[in-house]
């Protein structure tokens, strides 16, 4: 009898354990493919859905050492003229309503005589807030601009 208790509560445990690696692995897919949406978005200058995106209390620290806030961030993406910003090699570490990314960004953009790119590595934060995961940080730790 005990021993047929024993292989139930185990049996249990690790159905649960197995249903919260699925649950984490759903998260982490999510979060990339929300991640990726966001710089989308970016590029289409689409503000009004980035602002369900980005939390209030947003902070960018850019490679420049510039810090900003969501309204400053935006009012870069207004007027940013990207042409393209693909994510790489994106890694998600799972904390109870946290999760913490990390990545490789490859960014296009049209200046005022021709298109430069540049690539950098980051560290972004997200929160899950009214049920809905927003970034709260986006910091870049490395940055290499093509030569013109």
């Amino acid at each position: 009898m005990k021993k047929a208790l024993l292989l139930i509560i185990i049996a249990v445990t690790l159905n649960f354990q197995l249903q919260a690696q699925d649950n984490l692995h759903s998260d982490s897919s999510l979060l990339i493919a929300l991640n990726q949406q966001i710089d989308n978005y970016v590029v289409l200058r689409n503000t009004a859905e980035l602002d369900k995106l980005y939390a209030d209390d947003f902070v960018f620290s850019h490679g420049s050492g510039r810090i900003e806030g969501k309204k400053g961030w935006f009012t870069s993406v207004a007027k940013g003229n990207f042409l393209q910003r693909q994510h790489d090699s994106v890694t998600v570490e799972m904390h109870p309503g946290i999760a913490v990314l990390r990545g490789k960004l490859s960014v296009q953009k049209k200046d005022v005589k021709n298109n430069s790119r540049y690539h950098l590595k980051y560290i972004r934060v997200y929160a899950l807030r009214d049920k809905q995961w927003q970034m709260i940080s986006h910091v870049t730790y490395w940055e290499y601009h093509d030569p013109m």
